[in-house]
């Protein structure tokens, strides 16, 4: 056992240090604090994380910059039923709720109470909680190494791997990254419970972090696994009832917010069902995630990769059995996150959801250097280039390329294509969604570097070259995700022939080369978005009259659901294409010999057509159908 005099002096030095990081690094108003913070003042008002009028003026008064969202949300709850600001969400008995977890909040409710006496910012009761996280987490750390040095060398470590990026951040990013790395080091350390917890807390707002209770005992058992024994026999040497009881509180811990949003809402997370679409996972996203260089989990671990990577080249089986696991689990982190709609989310440096999700490789390298009597003098390197790291990340915003993405783009255009958010969020320094109707450049020093453009989207090449213009093949060209396509330099166009029928409101209406047949409301005429007409009904048809001599091979449709819905089943001319999202541009192709005597039948089968539940409106809605473009094969 450590000395309990060891563990009170080191503690004593931890707090004193923690203490001063929080004088010399004041909070701000970052990350999601329109929730948090109101929740926060709900709670101490009331007891309960429902969210009252009262709540809200005195949050108003708190954070004038979000004056304006609060005011939405406030007119939005005097309308009984009414859906409210995105935020928040109405839940049984229309009681509104963040749209979070209020776990963070309660943590933060007791230090808020403390900054009312003391007169200190209320925000201040945020980066307490994150203090108490980075405490337990250096505690977790003596604990391992016993030693005071290499455990503040460690928690130094962390701190250089994004913690003091986020520690300063009203948001839970860096309770569920220390808790995360804590969580593993007491796990496998000989203290299951007290890391199953603490695992269960940091999931509660990054729920992805359940993986923990899979990995954590693969983890452990490969630390522990014994050669000379069978692997049943290593198993049920671990699988103590202590370690099944840890696991059992751990995941009851994680499932609150689970019941929670069930009860509420009747989904087990509502944000996964309202700001997410599986539909958006990608290998290119998933490349981003570790590499990209703006966000990518690379900008917050360069050194720790660097020596993972040193010691992969030259170590045993079970250390790169320790590795392998360690990368699998970080992957089981970031493929949900890569459903999020918002992918260039405010960061600092690291996108968020890379920072926590990169500690199963700090616990990787932490592990190895307690393994080893002398420690290595490449950590000294690996702590510079640490260093150098969070020194850059502070030199941008997330609306701003980085120094290194800003130089490879300027002398190395062809070698870097990021996730298209990233790309147009970053060059137009706006953070909003990008649109596939649009065109995005780069320039440098007045040329243009890098043009990125949908050429999926009916008229964006031509836009983009001219009536009756085409990009050549010639362009230095790279392919992205859902038809985004990156061209480096001027831009190269050719004559082509015009292969494209688009059909918007004025065609709808004319009814001459195509009409909405059955399964249709009224046209309507809303401006930009909402002009077309909703779906009436399960089945929606439309009948198109092609020119002579045009043979078609795919269609685009384009429109708006009326959630719950995502998808649309569609059939051209008898022919089952399949389910469909349209609500995004998607090229949905077929063989031209399917198309008889000139003409096209669109039928359309919505999935779960329903009443809007306020307005007065009795339509039976699923689809708003903006555009229909019928494509031939360019000559």
């Amino acid at each position: 056992m450590i000395a309990r005099a060891a563990q009170a002096r080191f503690a004593l030095i931890l707090f004193a240090l923690i203490t001063a990081l929080m004088g010399f690094s004041k909070p701000i108003p970052s990350g999601d604090i329109a929730e948090y913070a109101l929740t926060m003042i709900a709670i101490d008002a009331h007891g309960t994380p429902d969210v009252r009028h009262e709540n809200v003026s005195v949050a108003r008064a708190m954070i004038p910059m979000l004056a304006e969202q609060y005011d939405m949300l406030e007119q939005d709850m005097r309308i009984p039923d009414k859906q409210v600001f995105s935020a928040f969400v109405r839940g049984r008995e229309g009681k509104v709720y963040a749209i979070h977890f209020f776990g963070y909040s309660l943590l933060a409710t007791l230090p808020y109470k403390l900054t009312k006496v003391t007169g200190l910012a209320f925000m201040t009761a945020f980066q307490i909680v994150n203090a108490v996280f980075v405490f337990i987490l250096g505690l977790s750390l003596f604990r391992v190494f016993r030693s005071e040095w290499k455990a503040l060398f460690s928690l130094g470590l962390f701190m250089l791997c994004g913690g003091l990026l986020y520690f300063r951040w009203t948001s839970p990013e860096i309770t569920s990254a220390a808790g995360l790395l804590a969580a593993l080091l007491l796990f496998c350390s000989g203290a299951p419970v007290r890391g199953a917890l603490l695992a269960g807390l940091a999931s509660q707002q990054n729920p992805t972090i359940v993986a923990f209770f899979g990995f954590a005992p693969l983890l452990l058992l490969s630390l522990k696994y014994r050669h000379e024994l069978s692997l049943r026999s290593n198993v049920m040497a671990l699988a103590s009832k202590r370690q099944v009881v840890a696991l059992a509180a751990g995941l009851a811990v994680f499932a609150m917010p689970v019941v929670f949003n069930l009860y509420q809402y009747g989904v087990p997370n509502i944000i996964a069902r309202h700001f997410s679409d599986p539909a958006m996972i990608s290998l290119n996203r998933l490349v981003s995630f570790y590499f990209d260089l703006n966000q990518g989990m690379v900008v917050a671990l360069p050194g720790v990769l660097l020596m993972l990577a040193v010691w992969a080249w030259t170590s045993g089986r079970r250390n790169l059995t320790l590795l392998g696991l360690a990368m699998l689990f970080t992957l089981a982190l970031a493929l949900p996150a890569l459903a999020v709609y918002n992918w260039n989310s405010a960061a600092d440096g690291v996108m968020r959801y890379a920072f926590w999700a990169s500690m199963p490789l700090l616990f990787a390298l932490l592990w190895r250097l307690r393994q080893q009597k002398k420690w290595p003098l490449m950590l000294g390197a690996v702590a510079a280039l640490q260093a150098l790291a969070m020194y850059s990340a502070t030199s941008y915003t997330y609306v701003q390329f980085s120094p290194l993405a800003q130089l490879v783009i300027a002398h190395a255009p062809r070698w870097y294509h990021p996730e298209p958010e990233i790309f147009v969020e970053r060059t137009e320094h706006h953070d909003r969604y990008y649109s596939p109707d649009k065109i995005y450049v780069h320039s440098v020093g007045g040329k243009t570097v890098t043009t990125l453009y949908n050429a999926d989207f009916p008229g964006t090449e031509e836009r983009l070259c001219g009536s009756g213009q085409r990009p050549a093949r010639s362009n230095d060209t790279a392919e992205h995700d859902r038809g985004w396509r990156y061209l480096h330099g001027a831009v190269q166009c050719k004559s082509a022939a015009d292969t494209r029928l688009t059909f918007r409101l004025p065609e709808f209406r004319a009814a001459a080369s195509v009409r909405l047949d059955s399964g249709w409301y009224n046209f309507e005429a809303g401006g930009n978005e909402w002009d077309g007409a909703w779906s009436a009904g399960k089945n929606s048809r439309i009948l198109v009259t092609l020119p002579s001599a045009f043979q078609p091979s795919a269609i685009y449709l384009l429109g708006t659901y009326f959630a719950p819905n995502t998808r649309t089943r569609v059939s051209v001319n008898g022919v089952d294409l399949g389910w469909h999202g349209l609500n995004e541009v998607r090229r949905i192709a077929f063989s031209p010999s399917i198309v008889k005597g000139g003409q096209l039948l669109v039928e359309l089968e919505h999935e779960a057509p329903r009443v809007p539940e306020q307005g007065g409106d009795t339509r039976e809605i699923t689809l708003f159908l903006r555009s229909l473009v019928v494509e031939a094969p360019a000559l």
